[in-house]
């Protein structure tokens, strides 16, 4: 069920939990009204949406009672393209109410990417979700929904397709269809729209049918993990930042350190401090709450030169990562996506799946604990960190794998083991 949102300052209101489905042109009133039958009678508002990227789909939703359609936007369409895709929110609206949205490839919004619920369910249909892919993961408020539709262009109001001057036409030939004279033609006249509508339906099935064939041909060319630093690069990149970092500062000596991926051409660098007779007046950054701690980020350019396409089949891969393993002498925790679910048969599904590691290097990777990483296939280092009170270095990476294996060929040709 629909629901509505208002923010201040804001003409009209926004509506959340449309269903959404894909369109391969702007599908005209006609076909409208005929996928709105399809969900349901009770589905009367639509609204069509085309993406920056040029992804074109059609929302809808039942009537809001004591509200016109003409004054509602679909969040999701207005909120699709904030981020880069794919990506997914959850959002705290009030109480015990929250809205998720998730966008893949073209910026388009997937079936059951626009919901209401619980946090626990929400959260829930999320972890199922990560299970097609890679995402980027956002969490926020209302006032953060707020300021991102304040940013971003409008969208098209919604309507009702099931209105319109094409009814008091099909009022009209029913009382005619009870006089003799006229019967056939009125009959006559709607078969043809039935036959109309079943052929628009049929056209634009073989037009999503063709936009799928053609979507999973351009995800099965996808290699994020190419445009991805190897893990040498990273940490070298890391220690150049280690080995100018300060270790304490005016009576503030570092807590934590952290090294994280941000882009092709970008680390990010996140430091806490700890008071140890410093005053608040020198705290290297902003100040926790008891005045006891500190905490800067800074983002440092770099450049990653572009990595292999190498990719191992699932079972290979983690071979490939327990043996790195085994030969330097670190123990792992490695965790596999949750499994695919007969409901999201519907959604697109990346051709590789995404593995995570968490990695207890002991000391600096970069002196010997992390020699050895590039030698697994599509493993990329998403951070790595330090803390000082326990001493003790740690990193997190991502293994992309090939869902269903790969050709012979291919495994022939990747080192699986790292010798020779």
């Amino acid at each position: 069920m629909a629901e509505i949102l208002y923010f201040p300052g804001m003409k009209g209101g926004f509506a959340l939990g449309l269903i959404w489905q894909h369109e391969e042109t702007p599908p005209s009133l006609r076909s409208l009204r005929v996928s709105a039958a399809e969900l349901g009678r009770s589905f009367r508002w639509s609204v069509v949406h085309q993406s920056p990227a040029g992804a074109i789909q059609s929302g809808f939703c039942e009537p809001l009672h004591g509200i016109r359609p003409a004054s509602l936007r679909a969040l999701a369409a207005e909120v699709a393209s904030h981020h880069r895709a794919p990506w997914n929110g959850i959002f705290h609206l009030e109480g015990d109410r929250y809205w998720y949205i998730a966008v893949r490839q073209g910026h388009a919004i997937i079936p059951g990417g626009d919901r209401i619920g619980t946090i626990k369910d929400l959260t829930s249909l999320r972890e199922r979700h990560r299970a097609l892919g890679e995402w980027l993961e956002v969490d926020g408020t209302l006032q953060d929904l707020a300021s991102i539709v304040r940013t971003t262009k409008s969208t098209t109001a919604l309507r009702d397709v099931q209105s319109g001057p094409w009814k008091a036409a099909a009022y009209a030939g029913v009382a005619v269809a009870s006089l003799a004279v006229v019967a056939g033609g009125a009959w006559y006249w709607y078969d043809q729209q039935q036959t109309a509508e079943r052929e628009a339906l049929a056209a634009r099935q073989r037009a999503f049918a063709a936009a799928q064939l053609a979507s999973e041909a351009a995800r099965r060319e996808s290699r994020p993990w190419a445009a991805e630093a190897v893990p040498s690069e990273f940490l070298n990149a890391c220690r150049r930042e280690w080995n100018g970092q300060a270790l304490a500062h005016s009576g503030w000596p570092l807590a934590s350190w952290r090294c994280r991926a941000v882009s092709q051409t970008a680390i990010a660098i996140d430091v806490t401090w700890h008071r140890s007779g410093g005053v608040a007046l020198d705290a290297p950054g902003a100040l926790s709450e008891d005045g006891n701690r500190a905490a800067s980020t800074r983002d440092t350019a770099t450049s990653f030169a572009p990595s292999g396409p190498d990719i191992l089949a699932v079972s290979d891969a983690r071979r490939a990562l327990w043996t790195y393993a085994q030969r330097v002498g670190v123990a792992l925790q490695v965790a596999m996506p949750p499994p695919l679910l007969p409901s999201d048969n519907g959604a697109p599904v990346d051709p590789w799946l995404l593995m995570t590691a968490e990695i207890p290097f002991g000391a600096p990777p970069w002196l010997g604990p992390g020699h050895g990483l590039d030698t697994v296939p599509a493993l990329r280092l998403t951070e790595i960190g330090y803390d000082a009170a326990t001493a003790v270095w740690n990193g997190k990476a991502k293994i992309y794998a090939l869902r269903h294996g790969l050709p012979q060929a291919t495994q022939r040709d990747v080192n699986v083991g790292g010798g020779k």
